[in-house]
């Protein structure tokens, strides 16, 4: 089958019904990076607020950092869950649907946030909003890379990492209304401080709301992928066609053949073709088990490598650093006033830097852009852990502040930006779903451990550890990870679709079957 990248390329419009799509799936990003860091802002106060250490001004015991690092480690098993339930079949109703389902999950989750009156109604509203977060860190890139047109994949793909890090943002900004938690026996909890949190915690809801409203009502669009799945070519056709804001051919015979010298029409013909062959091919194959997967030669080598990317992505401690940033700026030295503006300011640089990664990853590639992060991560814990010393005091506060930046938008432009859109691209349609839903529960369970772990490591031993797993992750994508730019996602270089005859699970045992398949509904079309 002609790939439709052999085909002179045509360049989609800067602002189609597609760019609407990417623009409703990453509110799910949004949600995504809100959800990591909501509670840096308001965690201080939650202590003071539910008496957890049996004062009225003290928030700081053992019995608050175990209630603490509950609540926002408990985020992430309730994600593993929701990327385990992504890859059960009731839930293989495309991503938008997905989606809408993971919003529902963060309305309830939010509001039993904000009605909350002790620590297990937390526990209930973080876990049922990590189930949403677990759907919906797997199902927005999927959408957001499905409904993207292939020239401008990276693009809109890295616009997932950018919202993240605009959700991280507005956490932080949202929290600067509060005071810092109360000091000292005269400086009691008053005022905004005591009620504000319930408002933080209720914001994802209202979002969630509003994307229901748009993915169900106002655009209601699946990727042609899942149409032409639903057995609806003509319907696939001619959303691609709007997609590159293009007319459609007549179909009458004349105009057909008058169309064809259309090298536009001739590749997206051949991309609807292609996608008629994989679902035909998928369909004459019975389900994959990730377990069947391991054991397939063919598959087994894009699914250890998937999952440790998910791994290392997480096992770099970027949500623990997020989650306690403000505890760390101030065990380096700033002062308690300005911990908010120093998380916010990382925030921003985070924001910028994602923006740019935006408009490289087309160019550049994922590859590049992944090795680069990471080592960049690695050099700025190295310059935490060996130059913080030589700072003076003064202005070891600031260099501490800097080296997280460093870390933080190096994260963001490589493992943050890239990570899932790699993922997405990486895995043939038969297996896509429940691929990257066993990388979602390998990437939440490792958040889980060390977001839990890192509540009791002190400023050097995280620098320490994160800054030793960054550096031998960057080892291990520069040996395993390839260049998947420019690729159809239903023939990647990690999975060719000229290697399936090595494979025991993906050679239809009818070829004859699958073809005819194909014929009779490019016949219906």
């Amino acid at each position: 089958m002609g790939d439709a990248t052999d085909v002179d390329g045509i360049q989609p419009p800067a602002y189609s019904i597609a760019t609407q799509a990417v623009y409703n799936g990453v509110i799910g990003s949004f949600l995504y990076g809100y959800m990591l860091c909501c509670l840096n802002s308001c965690g201080g106060l939650l202590p003071v607020v539910f008496n957890w250490c049996n004062s009225d001004w003290q928030g700081d015991c053992l019995n608050s950092r175990i209630n603490s690092g509950l609540i926002n480690a408990i985020l992430y098993l309730g994600a593993a869950a929701g990327a385990l339930l992504t890859g059960r079949p009731f839930m293989a109703r495309g991503a938008r649907f997905q989606l809408i389902v993971s919003d529902w999950f963060f309305i309830v989750g939010g509001l039993v946030g904000a009605c909350a009156m002790g620590f297990q109604c937390l526990l209930v509203s973080r876990i049922l909003s990590g189930v949403g977060l677990g759907i919906s860190a797997i199902a927005a890139p999927l959408y957001i890379a499905e409904v993207s047109p292939r020239e401008v994949r990276g693009f809109h793909s890295a616009k997932h990492g950018l919202y993240i890090a605009v959700g991280l943002l507005a956490a932080e900004v949202i929290g600067i209304p509060q005071g810092p938690p109360p000091t000292g026996p005269h400086d009691l909890l008053a005022g905004i401080n005591s009620w504000y949190w319930r408002g933080i915690l209720a914001f994802p809801a209202f979002l969630a709301l509003l994307q229901v409203m748009l993915m169900q009502w106002a655009l209601p669009i699946d990727p042609p992928s899942f149409l032409v799945q639903q057995g609806r070519i003509q319907d696939a056709r001619r959303l691609l066609y709007k997609f590159y804001g293009i007319t459609p051919p007549s179909p009458c015979l004349e105009g057909n053949a008058a169309s064809l010298q259309n090298k536009a029409v001739v590749k997206l013909e051949l991309q609807i073709q292609d996608l008629a062959t994989a679902t035909a091919e998928a369909k004459a194959i019975k389900r994959i088990t990730i377990a069947q997967a391991i054991c397939d030669p063919f598959l087994r080598c894009s699914l250890c490598v998937g999952f440790f990317l998910a791994s290392f992505q997480q096992l770099t401690g970027i949500n623990a650093l997020m989650a306690y940033s403000n505890g760390l700026f101030a065990e380096a030295g700033t002062p308690p006033q300005y911990l908010e503006l120093a998380s916010v300011t990382m925030c921003v640089a985070n924001v910028l830097v994602s923006f740019l990664s935006t408009k490289l990853v087309d160019g550049w590639g994922r590859r590049t852009l992944l090795l680069w992060g990471a080592t960049a991560q690695a050099i700025s814990m190295a310059a935490m852990i060996y130059l913080a010393d030589f700072v003076p005091e003064q202005f070891r506060g600031l260099f501490c502040i800097t080296c997280f930046s460093i870390f933080v938008v190096s994260f963001s432009a490589g493992l943050g930006a890239i990570t899932w859109l790699w993922l997405s691209e990486i895995y043939p349609m038969e297996i896509r779903g429940p691929a990257l839903s066993a990388c979602g529960v390998v990437k939440w369970l490792s958040c889980f451990a060390v977001v839990l772990v890192s509540r009791f490591l002190n400023l050097r031993s995280s620098c320490i550890l994160f800054g030793s797993v960054s550096a031998i992750g960057t080892v291990g994508m520069w040996l395993w990870i390839v260049e998947t730019k420019g690729c159809s996602m239903e023939d990647s270089p990690m999975t060719p679709r000229s290697g399936r005859s090595n494979s025991t699970l993906m050679s239809p045992k009818d070829a004859a079957m699958y073809q005819k398949m194909v014929d009779d509904e490019e016949d219906e079309a």
